[in-house]
């Protein structure tokens, strides 16, 4: 086999592993951008309530067991019941330091007397001087904000009466998905009679907000580029 034939089918196939490696890439993208016709569905459920007790035929009004009561407000206090987050979110960080170091060295010396003279090359004496100095100067400010509202859906009701929440929504754009994520725990006494509670007010609170589509991938840096920039030392 010739050199040029080798070279000819080691050219294939590298031609064919930059081919697979653009499909996955292709496949790896995401192909839920939605259309005209596609019907919507809705997003599953994070906890479903309980189901009420059927009414025995006795004729009496109160039925114990039905989860119903007279003077109740309507604040979510049960699973599967939904309670509205006003995520207003705020972080302002501001970070600066100020670094000085100075450092100086002086040494100096003679000889007075060798057996019994002083050499001309040591008569004027020996001497070292050395300064060192370093500064440095860092600053860092960083501020987002987020202010939404969504649904959540109580999911479990501690033994303390506090209430863990799941909410999620998504919103198909003409360039992708959006997606608004919300979990954590709410103190019973924080919901409001609105039944609204503040984000501030949520405990181990996670808020995502994240999307996909063609806007937000050409905002990310190519996978070859990623390679080279994790291989390039400088």
């Amino acid at each position: 086999m010739s050199e040029h034939a080798v070279l000819r089918g080691a050219l294939r196939i590298l031609l064919a592993a930059l081919a697979c490696a653009l499909l996955g890439a292709c496949a790896s993208y995401p192909d839920r951008l939605g259309s005209a016709s596609e019907k919507l569905q809705p997003l599953p459920i994070p906890a479903t309530p309980e189901a009420f007790d059927a009414h025995p035929a006795n004729g009496a009004i109160w039925q114990s067991g039905t989860n119903v009561a007279l003077f109740e407000d309507t604040r979510a206090h049960r699973v599967g019941d939904l309670i509205t987050v006003q995520i207003q979110e705020n972080a302002n960080a501001t970070k600066s330091t100020n670094t000085s170091i100075s450092k100086t060295d002086s040494v100096s010396g003679g000889i007075s007397a060798l057996f019994g003279g002083v050499p001309a090359a040591l008569s004027s004496g020996i001497g070292g001087n050395s300064a060192t100095k370093f500064g440095g100067n860092g600053a860092v400010a960083q501020s987002n904000t987020f202010t939404t509202t969504l649904q959540a859906t109580v999911v479990r009701v501690m033994s303390d009466g506090n209430l863990e929440i799941s909410g999620q929504k998504e919103v198909m754009l003409n360039g992708g998905h959006e997606f608004i994520r919300i979990v954590g725990v709410v103190r019973a006494a924080d919901v409001t009679q609105q039944n609204t509670v503040l984000s501030t007010q949520i405990a181990d609170a996670r808020v995502e907000y994240s999307g996909n589509g063609s806007v937000y991938a050409a905002a990310q840096t190519p996978w070859l580029t990623n390679f080279f920039l994790s291989l390039w030392p400088f």
